[in-house]
């Protein structure tokens, strides 16, 4: 009586978690500190494989147990709250394994301030990064990626930046790409003049006067000095036509004339005026599109599309998207004065598997979600869960792989054991946690377990 309690005094006097099984690979010590990472009592598992109260492949006394060797792991997770370092022994007498005991120390503590620290060198390296953009003379100090695809897209940029052809920038809505363009401008003209202008946000009846300009009376309510237009304005540096499969069809007759002669009129003028810039344009619309339909002219879209950089959607350059985040959670934070937060990895991964069919547009509005709802020290993985189900978007869901022959309770039994599994690691095969996650009891836990051999 007295060993067995000098030996239980021993195990527990350093408050570290020990674990002893048999031979037979069944439980026969578990302590108190044991029991309170694990939240179970020696008293219900004591007896039971140690296989069927934790998930067999996170076991590391049974890789001791039955390769006869002592294993060390540091920072392992032992439940969604606790980390500990491990030493698993097995237990050889007269050249017999007669079990195995291992020991948890927990260093929760410490995993957590090495992630602290770890969160405040992405913060300073990440402000690093922007305050040298900011203050660079690279020409693509506002394009934020990691993707070999980009790093292909502006050594395009860098060659078509040498001459003065025309360039069209194609890509989906959000990609960027009057960022793009503006690269091709800082690289040629960088103390010129650039001139943006949205074909799709102006009036048809209001373009000739935008992009031409118009003398003094040229009509009523007219500015009475006349009105400079964007191609005067742009002169000597870029003209950005965005959006250019939206310029009305009767302009466009009016701008290929501008792109052959160089000349154009101001509306309600007969002094010719000299055309002097560099042509990009830019559209959301597929070229293959606009040469099969009827609104837009063939013979204008082979004059702009002298060089064509296309810029890949989102979805297609899944490090950029994380890139990305970090860029602008660390703006975002900026603009509303918040303490930037911490991002795990599980929201980092659920971004990168997103399709983002608004690409960089839509990212900025999901960072800047996160960034104002967001409550604590970590940013909240449910907010963008939750624009998932607002917009439509079906969370990912995978069905169990079948064949035609299998049965309805088959089905039924596969996907259950699928669950019970995701379950279990969820919450670090912690038999109560798991039980009450599923409303159900240990014991009817355990005999599941048991029959799916998870």
């Amino acid at each position: 009586m007295f060993e067995k309690h000098l030996i239980d005094e021993l195990i527990n006097f350093h408050h570290h978690s020990f674990t002893i099984i048999n031979k037979n690979e069944e439980i026969i010590y578990f302590s108190k500190r044991a029991e309170e990472i694990f939240n179970m009592q020696s008293k219900e598992i004591k007896g039971l494989k140690i296989s069927d109260v934790f998930h067999k492949d996170k076991l590391v006394i049974l890789q001791s147990l039955r390769n006869k060797r002592i294993i060390e792991k540091k920072g392992h997770q032992a439940t969604p709250e606790i980390f500990v370092d491990i030493k698993s022994v097995p237990l050889i007498i007269n050249g017999q394994v007669e079990g195995a005991v291992v020991s948890e120390v927990d260093v929760t503590e410490e995993v957590r301030q090495k992630e602290e620290i770890k969160k405040l060198q992405t913060q300073v390296e990440t402000l690093s990064t922007s305050v040298k953009k900011i203050h660079s003379e690279d020409p693509f100090k506002s394009i934020v990626y990691k993707s070999a695809q980009i790093e292909g897209v502006k050594n395009q940029i860098r060659q078509a930046a040498k001459t003065k052809a025309n360039i069209l920038i194609t890509g989906e809505t959000g990609v960027g790409k009057e960022l793009f363009a503006r690269a091709v401008h800082d690289l040629a003209f960088k103390d010129k003049p650039f001139i943006p202008i949205n074909c799709g946000a102006i009036p048809s009846h209001l373009f000739e006067s935008e992009l031409f300009g118009y003398a003094k009376g040229a009509f009523t309510g007219a500015n009475k000095q006349g009105n400079k237009g964007k191609i005067e304005a742009a002169r000597g540096g870029t003209l950005l036509l965005d959006e250019i499969g939206e310029m009305p069809i009767d302009m466009q007759v009016k701008f290929l004339r501008v792109l052959q002669e160089k000349h154009y009129f101001k509306l309600g003028s007969t002094v010719e005026e000299a055309a002097d810039f560099r042509l990009v344009s830019a559209t959301n619309r597929k070229i293959a599109d606009l040469l099969a339909g009827d609104d837009f002219r063939s013979d204008l879209l082979y004059r702009i599309n002298v060089i064509n950089i296309h810029i890949p959607p989102l979805r297609e350059r899944p490090d950029d998207v994380e890139s990305l985040f970090f860029y602008y959670l660390l703006q975002i934070s900026q603009k509303y004065d918040i303490e930037m937060r911490y991002a795990d990895r599980q929201l980092v991964n659920l971004l990168k598997e997103y399709h983002w069919p608004g690409n960089v547009r839509e990212l900025i509005n999901i960072v800047e979600r996160l960034v104002i709802f967001s409550g604590g020290s970590h940013l909240d993985p449910d907010i963008f869960l939750k624009y998932l189900d607002e917009v439509d978007e079906a969370r990912p869901h995978t069905y169990p792989n079948l064949d035609g022959d299998t049965a309805l309770k088959g089905f039924i039994e596969q996907a259950e054991s699928e669950y019970l599994s995701h379950m279990l690691d969820k919450f670090g095969s912690n038999i109560e946690q798991t039980a009450k996650a599923l409303s159900i009891s240990r014991p009817t836990l355990y005999s599941k377990i048991k029959k799916y051999n998870l």
